[in-house]
């Protein structure tokens, strides 16, 4: 083993580097000015006859599609028009889905990849294209994020506190549906999942209550005149959290009412990037700048808007525009990629997704080049062993997954839920599996439990817990390597997106593990001089 006071001071640096690194993470998610983003102009040249009075846009945060169906509101949103199954995307964390829902453009490409960066999109969103349109747009929510995102995007914004409050009435600032656009986000269906669970009685408590204030809203408009969208951020897992990409969280219940809008009783599938273009056909509005086009779900606005034969030019113009945007987008992606051919946005996904994975296999080769030098010496004395110590690191990292999956449950965002109780959880599993690896390791090798061989157990131990130390810096810098500091394009996939919140707490843990054991080493040498010291200041005298 190297010497224990270097060891010590090692392990110390990687476990202050892991609590950076994770602490870090969030704050490195985002980046507001958004990736491979082709702004496209568009006019309407063939005004729609007659717009609605006015468009309520309702989003309730957290609500599960299961949980939308027995609402009573919907049912009239139904009953009026239709309900759609709409999927959010593989990232369903509420800030940049709120992004989506009103850009067109997913988190990849808009660059909203946390809840906490408060910084205007670059993006552009329907509510600053219907103010530019000349609309009076309002918004009520219980959270800034979506004024936050667009600060030009409403000409009056209430935020509601506490929860308590409803945002479906006017509240101090004046008359709610005083607007030609209206934007209501409740939070608190949302909270108490976080809170209760979503399979709880207080969860269905909350999905009443917002039903009850939602009808309220419902009376006072005129499905005739005044359209309706309902929807939602995300949906939750039964223990509640969300993030991943499970069903039951990123497929929500999307229903639409009012002027234009087709009826139909079936709950076809809706991409949710779809939410801010059909609503600008359907308000006679020209597209938000910047969204998705190409690869995309816009045809189904063509199933879910109805126009008749006054508003053929309309539709005719709307159709030409989304073709133009998507001409122009493949022009763009065709300039990225270097190649006309197969301009795609899925083939430009492909191909800076191959330059993060070329990453990835150099850092494989780095860790793999890492434990053989970290060996070399135990390889010189017994191969034997060196193998038994490349298995327990494997073993290892097998137990600490393992660990996960039953405490936390499944590898992904959504297992965070709340952060004050995820890291004590987090922390709880990784003593396990630690705990479990160090049995594993005395097994594997091969150390007897006499008093004569203790010490050099204990050497071994401490040398091959500072090369796993030094595998999990390597990989928890290398996940920065691979994709970016902010994260770049694409987003990583949902098990190494949510990666270094887990593993920067396993290396913390084990870098100030591997510290108390070689300080113990030191400890015990500094002992052992004392005593003999002790012994010759005895016998001398």
């Amino acid at each position: 083993m190297r010497k224990p006071v270097w060891v010590v001071a090692l392990a110390f640096i990687a476990a202050a580097v892991g609590f950076f690194l994770g602490d870090s993470y969030i704050g490195r998610m985002p980046h507001h000015q958004g990736y491979f983003l082709v702004p496209v102009p568009d006019v309407v040249t063939a005004p729609l006859s007659s717009r609605p009075r006015r468009a309520v846009v309702i989003v309730v945060d957290g609500l599960r599609r299961d949980a939308a169906e027995t609402m009573k509101s919907a049912q009239r949103i139904a009953e009026r028009g239709q309900c759609r199954v709409a999927d959010q995307g593989d990232f369903t964390v509420s800030r940049p889905v709120y992004a989506m829902l009103s850009t067109g453009l997913e988190a990849d490409r808009t660059g909203s990849r946390n809840n906490d960066l408060t910084s205007p999109l670059a993006a552009q969103s329907i509510w600053q294209v219907a103010r530019a349109q000349g609309m009076r747009v309002v918004g009520s929510s219980h959270l800034p994020w979506f004024q936050e995102l667009f600060p030009d995007g409403f000409d009056r914004f209430r935020h509601a506190e506490p929860l308590e409050d409803d945002v479906f009435g006017g509240g101090p600032d004046g008359a709610l549906l005083d607007a030609d656009l209206v934007l209501v986000h409740p939070l608190y269906v949302d909270e108490t999942a976080h809170l209760h669970r979503a399979d709880s009685p207080a969860y269905a408590a909350a999905v009443k209550r917002v039903d009850g204030e939602m009808g309220r809203l419902l009376d006072q408009l005129d499905f005739d005149k005044d359209l309706v969208l309902l929807t939602s951020d995300h949906g939750h897992r039964d223990a509640g959290g969300h993030g991943g990409s499970q069903p039951e969280i990123r497929q929500v219940l999307d229903c639409f009412a009012g002027p234009h809008v087709m009826p139909s009783a079936g709950r076809e599938p809706f991409d949710g990037r779809v939410t801010a273009p059909l609503l600008a056909v359907l308000l006679g509005l020209p597209f938000p700048r910047d969204m998705r086009a190409g690869d995309d779900g816009l045809d189904a606005i063509w199933s879910v808007a109805r126009f008749g034969p006054e508003d053929a030019a309309y539709v005719a113009d709307r159709r030409h525009a989304v073709e133009r945007f998507r001409a122009e987008n493949e022009q763009a992606v065709a300039h990225w990629l270097g190649s006309k051919e197969s301009a795609s946005w899925s083939a430009l996904y492909a191909q800076e997704a191959q330059i993060q994975w070329i990453r990835i296999g150099a850092l494989a080769l780095l860790l793999v080049a890492a434990m053989a030098i970290g060996l070399r010496r135990t390889f010189r004395e017994s191969p034997l062993l060196a193998a038994a110590t490349a298995g327990w690191v494997v073993m290892t990292a097998l137990s600490t997954w393992v660990a996960h999956r039953v405490i936390l449950g499944e590898f992904s965002f959504t297992v965070i839920n709340r952060r004050n109780a995820f890291v004590p959880a987090a922390l709880l599993a990784v003593a396990v599996s630690g705990l479990a690896s160090v049995l594993v390791h005395a097994v594997l090798v091969r150390r007897a439990p006499s008093r004569t061989r203790e010490r050099r157990y204990v050497e071994q131990l401490t040398s091959d817990l500072l090369l796993l130390v030094v595998l999990l810096v390597i990989v928890n810098l290398g996940h920065i390597v691979a994709y970016g500091w902010p994260l770049g394009f694409p987003l990583p996939p949902s098990t190494a997106r949510y990666l270094p919140f887990f593993s920067s707490i396993v290396q913390v843990v084990y870098g100030l593990g591997t510290a108390a054991l070689a300080s113990s080493a030191v400890a015990w040498s500094l002992y052992r001089r004392w005593s003999e010291r002790r012994s010759r200041d005895r016998r001398s005298a």
